[in-house]
């Protein structure tokens, strides 16, 4: 509940901005490269969290222990389109996590669990300043986070290995987000909340 009610916050800060850049057009210098690729990567931090919180309740019920707990970094492969003030396009990321689980009565972790993650983020951003070499701009991106589950068996007589696929709803709200570079190549920073992290950093390759 707090985290969506921050989103909310993040998205209400976002259309403020948008508010103040549309009054004023002094600031803004339309781009002449309309494509915009994109390289990133992110913390993958609140991802990491809401794993650790899922599986800790999932461990308190059932009683088993997980150890050696890890959480990738996410990283994206991203396109925008420039339309003026506008840019539309998506975002492409994959992380990962892995952990040891010790079933109820077990001494040591008998199951190694590992999620693949793959997001598809249709996105959305609005620039706010932009003059020579530097730009300020905010965004916000709602998509699907495709995971594939799987657990394998630690002892090497053990059976039961499986895996599953899962398909959930992924966001990101960026209001806060920088690029410093010229009209061919920079480097950008994105400061907001959602499935991919809080910060995201890059390089930004227009033509």
């Amino acid at each position: 509940m707090k985290l969506k009610f921050f989103a909310l916050s993040l998205l209400m800060v976002a259309g403020v901005n948008m508010v103040k850049a549309q009054n004023s057009t002094k600031d803004f210098v339309s781009e002449a490269k309309k494509h915009d690729i994109r390289i990133s990567v992110s913390d993958g931090l609140t991802q990491g969290t809401a794993d650790i919180l899922g599986m800790g309740i999932g461990d308190a019920v059932l009683g088993t222990k997980r150890s050696d707990s890890k959480t990738s970094l996410t990283y994206g492969l991203g396109y925008r389109y420039s339309i003026n003030r506008f840019r539309v396009g998506a975002d492409l990321g994959f992380g990962m996590s892995s952990s040891k689980l010790a079933l109820t009565g077990e001494k040591s972790p008998s199951i190694k669990e590992k999620d693949l993650r793959f997001l598809v983020l249709p996105t959305a951003e609005f620039v706010y300043f932009k003059r020579r070499l530097v730009e300020l701009y905010g965004s916000a991106a709602a998509g699907v986070n495709l995971s594939r589950h799987t657990e394998t068996a630690l002892a090497k007589n053990a059976t039961g290995n499986k895996s599953s696929f899962n398909t959930d709803f992924a966001y990101q709200v960026n209001p806060i987000a920088l690029r410093v570079g010229n009209e061919r190549v920079g480097g950008f920073v994105e400061a907001g909340l959602g499935t991919k992290g809080f910060v995201t950093a890059g390089l930004s390759f227009k033509f």
